[in-house]
Parts: C-alpha cells; structure tokens; sequence
C-alpha cells in the first residue's frame, strides 16, 4: 500500500507540474492524499479488535494470556483434549468396588488412604464433603470413608516409612507403611499393571482381567489395589512393586459433562478434528467418547504402548484416523502435537500437569486448565479455561474466528474506502480536471470515515453461522483474491461515479459547489460502504456503527451548512 501510494503522490505532482499548476499546492495536496491513502488506523484498529476478543472471552471463562492467540485459535484445525474435567464433570465416584476376597476390604481401603493427596473439608449446610486436591484421590477416600467411621485412626496406627507418587511409566502409586513392627507395602494404580505384578496365576490375572475390562467398558475408570509385607529394608520400587496379593479394584465414575456432545458437534461442524488423549484405559476412553460422540467407530483408539512402537512416519498414516490416543504419557502427547504441525495442521492443545508444559508450548494454541491445572501449565499455555470446560473452548473458537472476520471487515472498508478518495483525485488530475478535493476536505474525510465505522466494524456482532465454516487457511493473506476484486471493483466503481457527477456538475454549478457535492456524496458513500461490508449482518443492528454513521452524517451537515465551517473547509452553494 505504501509503495503504491508513493507511485501515485509523486505522479500526481508530476503530472499536475506538466499541465502547470503551481508546486507548493500539488505538494500539499499529494500529501493529503498520501495521508488519506494509508490507513493509518489499522494497527489501532486491529488491537482494539483483539482487545475486545479478550474481554468477549473472559466472560465466557476463557482468560487470554497471548492477545495473539485469539486470532490463531480461529484457525485452529485439530485439538488435542483431556477427557477427565474436560469432557467429564471432574466429579469422581466410587461406583462399583470387586473384592479379591471378603477380607481384601480393610487392606484395600488402607491403600486408598495411605498416600492420598487429597483432604476432604466437610459442608457445614449439606451433609457431604468437598474434595480438595486430586478428584480421583478424593473419590477413594471418600470410599474409605463411607466404609470407616475414622479414617485418620488408619493413619495414626502406623507411620509411613516411604513413599512414591504416581510415576506415568509405572502408572502407579505406592506406600510403606510399619505398623505394629511390620512394613506393609500399599499399592494402586493401573489394574493391568497391578495385577500384572501379582502372585496371581495366569488363568486367575485372565479372569480378573477380563472383569475390570467389563468395569472399562461401562465407562468406570479402573484403579486396581495390591499390597504385600516387605521384608527388606531400602528396597527399591520396582521390588516393592513385584509379588503383590491382589486385593481388588474399584471402578469410578466420571460422567460426561451435560454439554459436551454438543461441543463435540459444533466443533465437528466447524471442520475442527477433536481428540482426546488420555492416560485411562482405553476402554473407559471408549465408553466416554462414544457418550460425547467423539466417535463412531471402535478401531479409532490406540495405546501409549503401541505409538512407542510406530516409527514417525507410520504413526503419521494412521494418526488422522485415530480419535482416542489412551494410556499416554506427557511425551506422548509433544510427539502428537510435533507430528501434526510437521503435516502441517494448526493444533490446539489442553494440559493440566507440569509435564504437560512443552507440548502446551509447542502446539499452536495451549489451552490451560484454570481449576485443576498447575501453575507450570498455565505459565506455558496462550488460553486459561476457568472452568476446564471443552464448551467453552469451542466458544473460544467461535470468538476468534469473529475477531478475525472483524478483523478483515475493518480493513477491507479501509483500503475500499481509501482506494475510492485517491481514485478519484488520481483520475481527475489525468484527465486534466480540477481536484475534485482539496486537501482540507480530505483530511476531513479521512477522520471521519477511517475511525467509527472501522472500529464499530473490528467490534461487529457475532455471527451464528461462523462455526459452520471451515477453518481458515492459516497461509491465506488477509486481503485475498476475493477481498481484492471487492475493493478493486467497489472503491474504483466509487470513484469513477463520483468522478462523473463531478465533471457533470461542473458543467452547471461553480467549482466549489461541484465539490461540496462531492465531499458530502463521498462522506455519506463510505457511511453506506460500511454497512454493505458488513454483508450478511448487515440486517443485524450493531449499536456501535448506527450511532457512529448518525454522529458522523450530523457533523457532516453542520460542516456543510455553517459559514465558519464553510470557509474553513471551502464549502458554498
């Protein structure tokens, strides 16, 4: 635009010196059309406009940490989601305990207590408890809870010799605990993995298998219990681990948030590919996904195992074909986020833990839990969700592609509207007319038509229809062959119509009456401009441009009318 503007204010003091006009008023008059010409504005514009995405998005949960990122998650084509508060209420409970033995319970709710992150604070309105920490180890001591009158006596009858938080690769939780001079080892996690490091037979691990397997299917997540008396000092975990007796499972419940299959559509209909990438058992996964619609068909999950296995160019082929990636580790999901921006997609992603910090900065959006994320995933992410709901991620979406389309409104009315000023002088002055402008009416005009309408555009009203289009390409310039022809057809059309009364007026009224006609027609031909870009909202009231285009048309009719004006902006009849 710069340059295209400077070819034309040097050509016009070129041309305007060969039909000898005198130089001090050509130089004036380039530069004004020079100032007119480039839109000025646009960066100002464009801020306000993400500006105006930030708070349209903190009132619907989604704090914006990048400004940026409003724009890109517009674009976004794939989403990497969590499934538990994500897609589920985050509001886990034990539904169905399976007892190795009768007498498993009391050692089976030890292993639910000891090595518990989470407390419970009980409601002094309600008869209930509210969970502080970790869901999933406040759904088990809430079970140990309503099976025991006092589950800190467990605690105070021993005192726990070691202790190893959950690990991703082992999958599971373990504490030693001595009591009564004997070292009692506790352990829960992963049922596979627990049973697997069971005293158990293989027929009787098939069985059970098979059983917690059912539990999966049903959509309860599956934590499995083993426990086991050490008898060696300073063991390691891994020996700690080895030898369990199986003490049973428990199958929680996390039901699907009540809006997340609508979610799920609209961001099917937006042409957004979700996935959900998960550390659960891939059949509690499934169960989930199929409640939210995430799927249809059940071969589209695959296991952290089994992409370990894929080399980078085989997990690439069936990659697009996968909505379930279960029982992944941090890493897991980086590899996901890098494989799909080398294929060149735009990629959203979601985290909570510290470990999910450097896929939540590689991927082009992260988006942060607000309640149970980390203070490390919040600091690496773009995107809060105060409320870890994919609802309102989808609104998040939705927002941005609104700023975006504002975005190219606003700049679509500048340069049409400026094109159309700088025509019209262009042409006038090489067809040897008198400028149909002077500089003081195009400063005028460019005041009041490059601010209000781009500003009321660049904060238009939301379209409804926004999340049934396809996600634009992120490669696509702002002004593309569409938006060109517009502005090249509506702003040259403009300006050849102008140019034309102008010539016909001269012909019947003085100069300065011919171009106060023309100041005013193209002052009220921009206040029209800015509604017909609007396109199909244009039915749709925006306060801010009604009262804008009133204001702007009031000042215009008091420039017009009043002498002091008048002779300021040379104005007459």
């Amino acid at each position: 635009i710069t340059g295209m503007v400077i070819a034309i204010t040097l050509s016009l003091i070129f041309i305007g010196i060969l039909q000898e006009k005198e130089f001090l008023p050509l130089s004036i008059l380039a530069i004004s059309v020079g100032v007119a010409a480039i839109p000025e504005g646009l960066p100002i514009i464009v801020t306000i406009a993400l500006a105006i995405g930030v708070a349209r998005m903190a009132k619907k949960r989604a704090i914006i940490r990048k400004m940026a990122s409003i724009e890109t998650l517009g674009a976004v084509q794939i989403i990497l989601i969590d499934k538990t508060g994500t897609l589920t209420q985050n509001t886990q409970r034990v539904r169905k305990p399976w007892l190795t033995l009768k007498d498993s319970l009391p050692s089976l709710l030890k292993a639910c207590i000891l090595g518990n992150t989470a407390s419970l604070i009980h409601k002094t309105d309600k008869n209930s408890f509210e969970i502080v920490g970790s869901k999933t180890d406040g759904a088990l001591l809430l079970f140990a809870k309503s099976k025991l009158k006092d589950t800190e006596k467990v605690k105070s009858a021993g005192k726990v010799i070691d202790e190893y938080s959950f690990d991703p690769d082992r999958k599971t939780v373990t504490t030693v605990f001595e009591e009564n001079g004997k070292r009692h080892a506790f352990v829960r996690g992963a049922p596979e993995v627990v049973l697997e490091n069971s005293k158990l037979e293989k027929t009787e691990k098939e069985r059970i298998g098979k059983l917690f397997e059912e539990y999966a299917e049903e959509g309860l997540r599956v934590i499995g219990f083993g426990s086991k008396i050490e008898k060696h000092p300073g063991s390691d975990r891994i020996h700690i681990e080895k030898d369990l007796d199986f003490l049973g499972f428990v199958g929680i419940y996390d039901p699907p948030r009540v809006e997340a299959k609508q979610a799920v559509e609209k961001a099917r209909q937006a042409g957004i590919r979700t996935i959900m990438v998960t550390g659960d058992n891939e059949l509690t996964a499934l169960s989930i996904a199929k409640e939210v619609g995430l799927i249809e068909k059940d071969e589209d999950v695959i296991t952290g195992e089994e992409i370990e296995k894929l080399p980078d160019e085989e997990l690439e082929k069936i990659i697009l074909k996968t909505r379930i990636f279960a029982r992944n580790k941090p890493e897991d999901k980086l590899r996901l986020v890098t494989l799909f921006k080398q294929m060149g997609y735009v990629v959203g992603v979601t985290g909570d833990g510290v470990n999910d910090a450097l896929a939540l900065k590689k991927a082009d959006v992260g988006i942060a839990m607000g309640e149970k994320g980390t203070d490390v995933a919040k600091e690496a992410s773009d995107i809060v969700l105060t409320d870890d709901n994919f609802s309102t991620l989808v609104g998040a979406v939705e927002e941005g592609r609104t700023i975006y389309n504002n975005i190219t409104k606003a700049v679509t009315y500048l340069i049409t509207g400026n094109l159309s000023e700088i025509a019209l002088v262009f042409f006038a002055s090489l067809l040897g007319m008198p400028n149909p402008l002077l500089p003081t009416q195009i400063l005028w005009i460019n005041i009041v038509t490059d601010s209000v309408p781009s500003l009321a555009l660049a904060s238009d009203n939301r379209d409804h229809e926004v999340l049934k289009l396809k996600p634009r390409n992120p490669n696509a310039p702002i002004l593309s062959n569409h938006r060109l022809i517009f502005i090249l057809l509506t702003g040259l059309s403009l300006a050849f119509i102008l140019l034309l009364v102008f010539k016909l007026s001269l012909g019947v009224y003085s100069q300065t009456l011919s171009r106060t006609i023309i100041f005013n027609l193209l002052v009220f031909s921009h206040m029209a401009l800015a509604f017909l870009i609007r396109g199909k909202s244009m039915f749709k009231i925006n306060k801010f441009l009604i009262i804008g285009v009133v204001i702007t048309l009031v000042l215009q009719i008091i420039i017009t009318t009043t002498p002091f004006f008048q002779n300021i902006f040379h104005l007459g009849f």
